[in-house]
């Protein structure tokens, strides 16, 4: 389930290269980010998803970029502690809950 969003990140890589992006795309496996620095494919980071002014960030410990283009990059998700994974698990599932498709009416 990957869903479309508009939060903000903050990035920053082993070498205290920090930033912030915007994301785009958000699953439990990774996200596609938009960020006005250049990120190499395999550049690994540490992410901070504000989701909402409300909660503390979703700490994602280890990512790495996968592919870039433009201004925006894929981000897949290599690790990330166990609270935090449930924690964006309820955020994706509250966020866009299952729809099951309509029965055709019956006369």
């Amino acid at each position: 389930m990957t869903m479309t969003v508009h939060y903000r990140v903050s990035l920053s890589t082993d070498s205290s290269v920090s930033g912030e992006g915007r994301l785009l795309d958000l699953s439990v496996e990774g996200c596609r980010i938009e960020c006005t620095s250049h990120l190499p494919v395999n550049t690994y980071l540490s992410l901070r998803l504000l989701i909402s002014p409300q909660e503390l960030p979703i700490l994602v410990d280890l990512a790495a970029v996968r592919w870039t283009g433009g201004t925006t990059c894929g981000v897949h998700f290599l690790s990330i502690q166990p609270l935090q994974a449930k924690r964006l698990q309820a955020f994706l599932t509250a966020a866009n809950p299952l729809k099951k498709p309509p029965f055709p009416d019956v006369d």
